[in-house]
């Protein structure tokens, strides 16, 4: 066997075992969390009706309570997508491409804020909204990038008003 064919028989043996790796942990994660209840369905009287506001963007993704960089892979909420954003009286829809739909109920909805990053996606300054609301009696995080700064100003004004203006950061 020559230098170069072992060379590339232990890279790729390497990222073999790298992505078994990855796909192993993220499987695993996925079962710890299996306790968390399944985010609510869209009410189907929602989607016929006009939201407050609509927005374009990016689901990025649901982490547990205020810890960042713990993703919830449980129920596909670990998955990033794109998404329309609606806000309505009652809550938050979101409409994902590929992924299922959810919605938060503005009761749940504990604070909003924004953050510069979120279990792997990194932005600038303030570029995700982060919604801070309870999943049954688990805390979770979900942050969303609106596609333009006027649309990110116009959801996080939106989403404010379910929490008085108070942040959770």
């Amino acid at each position: 066997m020559d230098e170069t064919t072992f060379t590339v028989s232990l890279a790729t043996i390497l990222i073999v075992l790298m992505m078994l790796g990855i796909y192993l942990g993220r499987r695993n994660r996925t079962k710890r969390q299996l306790h968390l209840t399944a985010p609510p369905e869209v009410p189907p009287n929602l989607l016929e009706r006009q939201p407050h506001i609509t927005v374009e963007g990016k689901y990025v993704t649901t982490v547990l309570g205020q810890q960042l960089l713990e993703r919830v892979t449980a129920h596909r909420l670990g998955n990033p997508s794109q998404a329309q954003i609606e806000v309505h009286t009652e809550g938050v829809v979101l409409l994902r491409a590929g992924e299922p739909n959810f919605f938060i109920p503005a009761a749940q909805i504990t604070g909003v804020t924004t953050v510069s990053g979120i279990a792997g996606k990194f932005v600038e300054k303030d570029g995700i909204v982060a919604i801070t609301w309870q999943l049954d009696d688990t805390e979770v995080t979900t942050g969303l990038r609106p596609e333009t700064v006027s649309d990110h100003q116009k959801l996080r004004t939106a989403l404010e008003t379910f929490t008085n203006g108070r942040q959770t950061a």
